[in-house]
């Protein structure tokens, strides 16, 4: 399937709207990306500093990243309803990476 950037762009975007509240303020001076390229084994990447390891001294500091692979994605997804699921999925565990929890523990959350 194929997938335009602009309109994966919204996709994660509406995913991020489904955040707990709680987490959403959270979140911050992260930036998404969706990354054109693919990726032979990583649907999305998180790059950067964890909420909780973040000091008094984090400040002045570039973004956080969540990157998504377009291009993995449609190569593994078949439907739009399966991309987006796909993506929240993916978009989930790696703000997960970003509160600090390891593959293990969002394994076991099924994330």
């Amino acid at each position: 399937m194929e997938i335009e950037k602009n309109e994966l762009e919204n996709i994660v975007y509406q995913k991020l709207k489904k955040l707990p509240e709680m987490f959403k303020e959270k979140l911050d001076n992260i930036e998404f990306i969706i990354e054109d390229s693919d990726s032979p084994h990583l649907l999305g990447l998180y790059h950067g500093v964890p909420f909780e390891k973040r000091k008094s001294g984090y400040h002045l500091m570039l973004p956080d990243k969540i990157i998504i692979y377009r291009r993995t994605f449609e190569r593994i997804c078949r439907n739009r309803k399966e991309l987006e699921e796909k993506v929240e999925q993916v978009l989930f565990h790696e703000i997960g990476h970003y509160f600090g929890f390891t593959e293990e523990q969002l394994r076991r959350l099924k994330y």
